[in-house]
């Protein structure tokens, strides 16, 4: 279990360790990645924007196929946030039991984001790391309407895994980015772990100040 863990926090950086020892397995394994970060409230640190511009790159080397890639992911993720949806609308009230939490604060935030921008605020949320993770459990909680919350869970699904998977297909095609492939997915990671650090000193400020 502790290995499988480690893989699903790793598999950005180890995807082409597991195609060549799985093979077709490995779809099913992005399948769950994808589904587990955008549809477990509490699950929302794995890597799916390095994930899905890796999935790309070795699309475009022919070790995974594209036309399977953008409709298997983009189901993954639309189910995911509707699984979200319903984790907030019926579970939502015992995240906010305890005011005085990074967590909670987040949530705070996504449900300001969410008051903001309104059903956009669903799809748009798909290309910020932890809101897109926190907007539809904010949508599920606030009673958002859910035949107004789909068509959007819809586009921004789609247009999450279409604009990164395909990032990554047609710069992989570069002999630079083939390169410097480990040095691209590095930046990608310290993105990612700048946003977190962000999301949490705001947090802590606001806490104590």
């Amino acid at each position: 279990m502790a290995e499988f863990l480690e893989w699903m926090m790793q598999a950005d950086q180890m995807l082409g360790e597991l195609i060549s020892r799985y093979g077709d397995l490995v779809y099913l394994f992005l399948f769950l990645i994808i589904f587990i970060e955008t549809g477990l409230v509490v699950i929302a640190f794995f890597p799916g924007d390095g994930l899905l511009f890796s999935a790309g790159l070795f699309a475009a080397s022919g070790a995974l196929e594209l036309g399977i890639l953008l409709p298997l992911l983009s189901l993954a993720t639309i189910a995911g946030n509707t699984s979200n949806y319903f984790i907030g609308k019926y579970l939502g009230h015992r995240f906010f039991q305890k005011k005085d939490t990074v967590w909670a604060r987040q949530l705070e935030k996504a449900h300001q984001y969410h008051d903001r921008y309104g059903p956009w605020a669903v799809a748009l949320s798909r290309f910020f790391p932890f809101m897109r993770t926190l907007v539809p459990f904010a949508a599920g909680l606030t009673a958002m309407s859910f035949r107004l919350f789909t068509p959007y869970n819809i586009l921004g699904g789609i247009a999450w895994i279409t604009a990164y998977v395909l990032a990554g297909f047609f710069f992989g095609e570069i002999p630079w980015v083939q390169r410097h492939y480990g040095l691209i997915f590095s930046g990608l990671l310290l993105v990612l772990l700048l946003v977190l650090l962000y999301g949490i000193g705001q947090a802590l400020w606001s806490r104590y100040h």
